[in-house]
């Protein structure tokens, strides 16, 4: 069986279409990604890349096959650049592409575009297409680039109604989102609950990072530094426990760690706020694991309260006690999980979570973080929610391996 994956972002750029992909491969798949080149979450193409470099063509067996895209620069106009610079790349792709897959899955970070391509090949073709939706689309336009163009809206509510449409099933990462398609009218039997899996961090004997100071309470935050993440909070709380020996590592990179890191040195912070730039996945998942609490925060609005951030997933698996500065699934999975405290973005409320986090025990904490590895090996263990997937994609392949 062969499977083509439409995805704008693959490896060397951190996402878990990676492990996915892979993981495909090792249950006997033949997988190709038609992705772009790598420049995610830094706005340019990474270093060793470029339209005229050789780039790798296999990644762990799967076929890479990058169309050129614009930057993704720093503003809205280049971001749009961005998104349909691929999409008109990727369908030029479809129309010479004389292949034949036996599942397209798309794998639907910002931009909602990125499901075109895979239509186009639908037609093309009549393959199935499988869409793992993770960010809803106008509802990110409006919340997190700020844009209300009604124009604008009507042509995105176009673009999501026609992939919709064309998906022969819908991929989510929460309940909330489903009601949300149930909603806008999208057909309840295209619907499926599969939400990110977190593959086993591998921390076993590695050291506690350098950079942790023994006599502080560590926080953690890993990932994308965007505006959606609302991490002025964290500055905001940082200034208010300044004389608390509280330490907070934003480990990533994004577009607003410029301006963050700005507020920062106005503030004179730069002893209690470190940031560390890009890692990768397994030195994120040490500072996770050795840290006193991983932090996670989104802005305040009803989008964000709908969503459950990959990054929760990973806190869990690494066995760290949650701080959560976030509503809605967010809060309701922490509580569930008894593996920490999710209180509502605001600074006193967060500096008051971790206030209480810090009189706990290293017993106490440890418990919490227990209780969270727990919580993520019942409910997102890579392994099963794979199997799901294979058995939608491709119903009684697994009993004939």
């Amino acid at each position: 069986m062969k499977i083509l994956i439409v995805s704008q972002y693959f490896y060397p750029e951190n996402f878990r279409i990676n492990t996915i992909s892979r993981e495909l491969v090792e249950r006997g798949y033949e997988v190709t990604v038609l992705t772009a080149y790598p420049q995610y979450p830094i706005g340019r193409i990474y270093d060793g890349y470029g339209f005229d470099i050789p780039y790798e063509t296999d990644y762990h067996g799967v076929k890479i096959h990058r169309v050129k895209t614009y930057p993704r620069g720093s503003n809205p106009f280049s971001l749009l650049r961005n998104c349909t610079s691929y999409v008109s790349s990727a369908k030029k792709w479809v129309k010479r592409c004389d292949e034949k897959f036996d599942a397209v899955f798309v794998f639907e970070t910002s931009p909602v575009t990125v499901g075109l391509p895979a239509v186009a090949y639908k037609k093309k073709f009549g393959t199935p297409v499988y869409f793992y939706l993770q960010d809803l689309w106008p509802e990110s336009v409006h919340e997190v680039l700020g844009i209300r163009f009604p124009p604008l809206t009507w042509l995105i509510n176009r673009i999501t109604n026609k992939i919709y449409k064309n998906s022969d099933k819908i991929l989510c990462t929460s309940n909330g989102v489903i009601r949300c398609l149930e909603g806008k009218g999208v057909e309840k039997e295209k619907l499926v609950y599969w939400p990110q899996f977190c593959a086993e961090p591998s921390v076993a004997g590695k050291e506690k990072p350098a950079v942790y100071k023994e006599d502080s309470f560590n926080i953690v935050f890993t990932g994308n530094i965007g505006d959606a993440q609302g991490l002025d909070l964290a500055v905001e709380a940082a200034k208010e426990l300044r004389d608390e020996k509280v330490r907070w590592y934003l480990v990533g990179d994004g577009r607003a760690r410029e301006r963050i890191e700005a507020q920062v040195q106005a503030q004179g912070l730069t002893d209690l706020v470190i940031f560390t730039g890009r890692v990768t996945e397994d030195e994120a998942n040490v500072y996770v694991h050795y840290a006193d609490c991983a932090y996670l925060s989104f802005k305040n609005n009803p989008l964000f309260n709908i969503i459950v951030p990959a990054k929760l997933q990973t806190y869990l698996s690494c066995g760290a006690p949650v701080l959560a500065a976030a509503g809605g699934e967010t809060a309701e999975m922490v509580a569930q999980a008894q593996c920490g405290i999710a209180v509502p973005p605001e600074r006193d409320a967060l500096v008051a979570a971790v206030r209480q986090l810090m009189v706990l025990s290293p017993a106490q904490r440890q418990e919490m973080g227990a209780s969270a590895r727990k919580y993520s090996q019942k409910h997102f263990n890579k392994d099963n929610l794979l199997d799901q997937l294979e058995e939608l994609m491709f119903p009684g392949s697994k009993n004939n391996r």
